[in-house]
């Protein structure tokens, strides 16, 4: 295994079940709102304290109705800060439900002009082998391209102003959009939570990054 850890000493637990040991008295895993898998792990010790480890994850408000995450304070909270800082501050667009989305679906390029591509295919190069593919049917690429928390601070907050970029009959546009929470989230999140201490997972490589973040921290606790 990656983490070189006998496979008999690991085993899998359900979302919500909760797990009994002899040093933490109760360990629950809780939905992270992220990629299929993730996981908030929350630790109710012998003591009566709780830690909460957040992982990679997206702040919502349905995290705020949990009742064990409002009926137990939590001590220490390990906090995913891959987006902690105000430049990643965004309004996230609310979506919409697609009830009818799996009968709207084909497998046949031909038959649809809206392609879903993997990311990584998301370039001018990729994009025009893409299109030559398509040469009877289409003549240009308007592509829309996930970039997380994008921000430039001579765009400013206004997602209207992010600009293209074209090559030829290729063009793409960056979307803002991530499966961490933004800076505004964590806000949210922390001051739900009142934790009496948090420790960040993220963008932790030196000292002065994490002494970047105690002031947020600090802030948010006091309101």
């Amino acid at each position: 295994m990656a983490l070189s850890i006998a496979p008999y000493r690991s085993h899998c637990s359900p979302l919500e079940n909760v797990s009994f040991d002899s040093y933490v008295h109760k360990v629950t895993m809780l939905e992270a709102n992220h990629c299929p898998g993730a996981a908030l792990i929350h630790f109710r010790l012998i003591d009566g304290r709780c830690y909460l480890h957040t992982g990679d994850f997206r702040a919502s408000k349905l995290m705020q109705s949990h009742l064990l995450l409002t009926s137990h304070r939590v001590n220490l909270l390990y906090l995913d800060t891959t987006y902690c800082h105000p430049k990643y501050r965004r309004r996230v667009l609310q979506s919409f439900g697609w009830p009818e989305l799996s009968g709207k679906l084909c497998s046949h390029g031909k038959d649809t002009p809206l392609h879903i591509l993997p990311l990584s295919s998301l370039r001018h190069e990729t994009l025009k082998k893409y299109l030559d593919s398509f040469a009877y049917e289409c003549t240009t690429v308007l592509a829309f391209r996930p970039t997380g928390w994008t921000y430039s601070e001579t765009l400013g907050k206004q997602l209207d102003l992010i600009r293209p970029t074209s090559k030829g009959n290729i063009t793409i546009y960056g979307v803002p959009y991530s499966e961490h929470s933004s800076f505004s989230e964590l806000r949210e999140f922390v001051q739900f939570l009142k934790p009496d201490r948090i420790i960040p997972t993220v963008n932790v490589g030196n000292a002065a990054n994490i002494d970047k973040m105690q002031p947020y921290f600090r802030e948010w606790l006091k309101s």
